[in-house]
């Protein structure tokens, strides 16, 4: 079983959302984590940040992505 990595932190939802987009365009499948208190506490989110999560083996391709996009 592939271990599940953060590639990425970044500090709201929509760069979250748009870096989940190009990913799952290119074919690589992730999710986003985030603690904000099930949305009681969504100041949570701007200092823990959102990450953006992928499997190990593509770590490599996920990050290329991203740094062509932020």
């Amino acid at each position: 079983m592939d271990e599940i990595i953060c590639v990425c932190q970044v500090s709201n939802s929509m760069q979250a959302n748009l870096i989940k987009a190009h990913l799952e365009s290119e074919g690589i499948p992730c999710y986003l984590k985030s603690d904000d208190a099930g949305g009681a506490m969504p100041q949570l989110t701007y200092t823990n940040g959102i990450e953006i999560m992928v499997k190990e083996n593509d770590r490599n391709e996920a990050m290329s992505i991203i740094e062509g996009h932020l």
